[in-house]
């Protein structure tokens, strides 16, 4: 998706939109936790995936070449490198200590990053979230297209939840037998591991690299 981007007519355009809609909470996350302002953050992540796509910077976007996770980051580093020194410090507060991640703000996307993460942390923990989001979208799409809403929503607490409510109650919401529900929640998870797996292999450059993408992404929301 990111390399069609790339090529001519309206391609760029959808792919800009997409890449933004899936990328640009662990982009803000870095930049907020940097101490970044809200609407400079915003602004600069926008500035940088208009550049990124139009840019020779596109020339290194191989999937020959690592995780696009790595890459993504280290180009929005050089980007911001480019900035004038004087503007970015003027825009940021002049050295502000960086602030915590909050949810005051519907800009912030309902994240809460641990106060502790350092701007990296940050967005790794925002990469791992925004990609879970995604494949529980997937997910909620497929019980959707099978006219089994009422189903995916009773039992959606067992996809991430450490402590899911027992069986039984889930059950109980959409007629099933505590034993139902149990081998539903089963399918379900088996459903959305293998959409996770598929979302992480179009961020790595090979299958043999998915396994240790995915512990990455478990280390980066456990810190």
């Amino acid at each position: 998706m990111v390399l069609s981007a790339t090529r001519e007519g309206d391609v760029p355009r959808r792919a800009l939109n997409e890449l933004c809609g899936d990328y640009w909470l662990p982009l803000f996350a870095y930049l907020r936790r940097t101490g970044m302002p809200i609407a400079d953050a915003e602004d600069t992540v926008q500035g940088f995936v208009s550049t990124l796509l139009a840019g020779p910077a596109m020339a290194g976007v191989d999937p020959g070449r690592g995780r696009f996770r790595s890459y993504l980051l280290g180009a929005l580093r050089n980007y911001l490198s480019r900035i004038n020194a004087r503007e970015r410090a003027a825009k940021r507060g002049g050295g502000a200590t960086p602030i915590p991640l909050s949810t005051t703000s519907d800009l912030e996307r309902d994240i809460e990053i641990p106060d502790d993460r350092t701007p990296e942390g940050a967005y790794a923990y925002a990469w791992a979230m925004a990609l879970l989001r995604r494949t529980e979208h997937r997910v909620a799409a497929d019980y959707d297209d099978q006219g089994k809403q009422a189903l995916f929503e009773a039992l959606r607490p067992t996809l991430l939840s450490d402590d899911p409510p027992p069986y039984k109650e889930l059950g109980d919401r959409v007629g099933l037998s505590e034993g139902a529900a149990r081998v539903a929640a089963h399918r379900m998870r088996t459903r959305f591991r293998a959409l996770l797996r598929e979302e992480v292999s179009q961020t790595v450059s090979s299958p043999a690299e998915i396994d240790d993408e995915l512990r990455s992404v478990i280390s980066a929301l456990s810190g």
